[in-house]
């Protein structure tokens, strides 16, 4: 089997064109400019050379970005004659279209039968046999006693009119001297490798001209998000010290080597095109934007500037993570410790002691960092050197190393999900340059003090970034809630409003237990309607919270009260008051006397009209207790008959009829009367109501 498919090798290195020396060459990458949407820019340059062609490979999912983007110049005397690519049509499509077809060949056997005809030249051991193929075959044949092997045997018919029979087993190679078959079967091999590499798809320039000259391309393709992360390192005696890193990931199938790369904090807009399609057309693809980020702890701008600046380089408060780094202790004296041991023991303490701490060496190997621009909108870092980052490979590259303003502080916040406060940097960037977001970690006093998330923070702003939890500061808080009197009375119309304040106070109980004081930031809400009064002016405010700034004195504890008030409106329809409720507003102190005067005024007109209800009631009931007995005396008068003593009743019926209309007419006239009285009383209180105008501050 090994002989078999070695065969096969040999049949396709002898068969497979060789490359002409002026076949595609590679164009490096010069330049790199990432973005954070998850777009790359990418420029190349290089030299070609007559009528050459230029090759750049691609993962195949970038190339639909780059045909949308895709600028090639011939910076000589040359053109660019066009460019092309490898076809997204399916595979079996491609295939169908060559002569040949190894999917339904078993074996090498089956494959030579298949081209039948071609003319071949096979170097055997007697010398080499040209003709024509005329098939091939498996035969057994006898290797020794009780043993056998199977060997290809091929047909050749040759130009001399022999049938030469070769096995293929003794054979140097087979070779297809017919070039354009050769090319299909080469073709066709190729074809199936770009099934397997298909996530490859290599771009050809063709151009044309005469001389060595240079090609400049430029293109934006799909890229990894650049990260950003930084180091803050604290000490009490100097500013606080930011060190900041970009991660970038080189995924494409190219070497960045020696290229110039720049980091943009900005996303503009991209779509994806599906341009490399060869029949159908598709709409863009805009994907969603992913904005929603779980972080830790992140805290908000500043809308409201800073009513007491932040102490440049004050980082006060007490040093957070473990003291460490020294070599110490006692070198004990064991019997029997060789004096090379001792001598070793104390050559490491001494070069331990003589080392720098983490936080001095951070600030002493200051990195080469990139220079910081803005690019209208965005903000643009890019890197002094040359860069080089080989494909499938990221990089760790240093992109800022500056002191700022800031200082350590503890922020309570009651609705972070803990009740203990956050160890915190009030970090003001005073950079000149946009900090894009991402993670940080804190070194404080030479040990690794913890870790967080931040947002973009642009020049000039100020951010609190929270690192660990203050095990040293206990926070309580108690909310206090009352309802002022009624400051202000307005009468318009028949609707009464008194205006009140709602007035709410939270004390904050902050206990130190530390030996030192800490600057505590309470963050308290902000919410619509309520105004601070009373109550020192915050440090800052953003959107969703005021920053108060409370010194808390070491072993003691501290109440720090926030006062809050917020307008209420109670809003009374006059005509609906009742005497209860005067009587209530009077008690209250809601009202004066001239206005209890007037309301006393619309209680007599509204009882007048009461009482002329009640009697028309009164009048209607008895009106409707009439109707039901005339309905019953006329069902008895049509149920007598002729009689004398029938004739009668009829007449007593009759006079009663008489009698109760007499008594509905004195109703309908009195009634009449109290109605036009009611309705006249009722205008009277209309326009009391509508005269009735007050705008009284108590």
């Amino acid at each position: 089997m090994r002989k078999v498919v070695w065969i096969g090798l040999i049949c396709l290195l002898a068969s497979w064109p060789s490359a002409a020396a002026d076949g595609p060459v590679p164009l490096p990458v010069r330049k790199v400019v990432l973005y954070k949407n998850g777009i790359g820019y990418f420029e190349h340059l290089g030299e070609v050379k007559d009528a050459q062609e230029v090759e750049i490979v691609l993962p195949s999912a970038q190339l639909d970005d780059v045909l949308k983007s895709l600028t090639v110049i011939d910076l000589g005397r040359g053109q660019v004659a066009g460019v092309t690519y490898d076809s997204t049509a399916p595979l079996d499509r491609r295939l169908g279209e060559l002569p040949i077809n190894l999917g339904s060949a078993k074996g090498l056997v089956d494959f030579l039968n298949q081209i039948r005809g071609a003319e071949v030249e096979i170097r055997a051991p007697s010398g080499p046999v040209a003709g024509r193929l005329m098939g091939a075959e498996v035969r057994v044949r006898s290797s020794g006693p009780g043993a056998s092997a199977q060997v290809v045997e091929v047909a050749v018919f040759t130009a001399g009119g022999e049938l030469r029979l070769v096995e293929l087993e003794s054979a140097g190679a087979l070779r297809l001297t017919r070039s354009d078959l050769a090319a299909d079967l080469g073709r066709y091999l190729e074809l199936l490798d770009s099934a397997h590499q298909r996530d490859v798809r290599r771009l050809r320039i063709h151009t044309t001209g005469a001389g060595e000259r240079q090609l400049y391309v430029s293109y934006t393709a799909e890229a990894p998000i650049w990260k950003t992360t930084y180091r803050i390192v604290l000490d009490a005696k100097r500013k606080p010290l930011l060190q900041g890193w970009a991660i970038v990931d080189n995924t494409t199938p190219m070497d960045w080597e020696g290229v110039e790369l720049s980091l943009v904090a900005g996303a503009p807009v991209s779509f994806v095109q599906n341009l490399s399609q060869p029949v159908y057309a598709r709409r863009p693809v805009v994907p969603l934007p992913e904005g929603v980020q779980v972080t830790p702890q992140t805290h908000e701008a500043t809308l409201e500037a800073p009513r007491e600046e932040v102490p440049a380089g004050a980082v006060g408060g007490v040093p957070g993570g473990v003291p460490g780094g020294q070599i110490g202790g006692v070198l004990g004296g064991v019997a029997g410790r060789l004096e090379a041991d001792v001598a070793r023991a104390r050559e490491m303490a001494a070069k331990a002691a003589a080392a720098p701490a983490v936080g001095e060496a951070l600030r002493q190997a200051a990195p080469e960092t990139a220079v910081g621009q803005a690019l209208g909108e965005q903000f643009e870092y890019r890197l002094r050197q040359p860069t080089t980052i080989r494909r499938n490979q990221s990089a760790l590259l240093p992109i800022l190393h500056a002191e700022v303003e800031g200082e350590k502080v503890t922020l309570f916040n009651e609705n972070s999900g803990t009740r203990r406060p956050w160890l915190a940097v009030w970090l003001k960037n005073a950079t000149g340059m946009t900090l894009d977001a991402g993670s940080f970690s804190v070194i404080d006093s030479n040990a690794f003090a913890g870790e967080g998330l931040t947002e973009t923070i642009n020049p000039g702003e100020s951010r609190l970034l929270s690192y660990a939890l203050d095990l040293g500061i206990e926070v309580a808080t108690n909310r206090d809630t009352e309802r002022e009197r009624v400051e202000r009375v307005e009468i318009v119309k028949g609707v009464m409003r008194q205006h009140r304040k709602v007035v709410e106070k939270k004390t904050y109980t902050i206990r130190n237990n530390d030996e030192k004081a800490r600057m505590v930031i309470v963050e308290h809400p902000v919410r619509a309607g309520w105004t601070l009064t009373g109550t020192a002016a915050p440090a800052e405010s953003s959107a969703n919270f005021h920053r108060f700034r409370v010194e808390a004195r070491a072993k003691t504890t501290t109440d720090f009260v926030v006062r809050e008030e917020k307008p209420e409106e109670v809003t009374y329809a006059l005509r609906n008051v009742t005497p209860e409720q005067i009587a209530l507003w009077v008690r209250q102190r809601a009202i004066d006397a001239e206005i209890e005067r007037a309301l006393q005024r619309l209680m007599a007109k509204k009882n007048e009209i009461d009482d002329l209800n009640q009697r028309i009631g009164q009048l209607e009931a008895e009106q409707n207790a009439i109707f039901r007995d005339q309905e019953r005396v006329r069902e008895n008068l049509g149920r007598l008959g002729r009689t004398p003593e029938e004739a009668s009743l009829r007449q007593r019926y009759i006079n009663q009829l008489e009698e109760q209309e007499n008594r509905l007419g004195a109703l309908r006239a009195e009634r009449a009367k109290l109605e036009d009285q009611r309705a006249q009383a009722q205008r009277e209180l209309d326009q009391m109501l509508e005269n009735l105008t007050f705008d009284r501050k108590l």
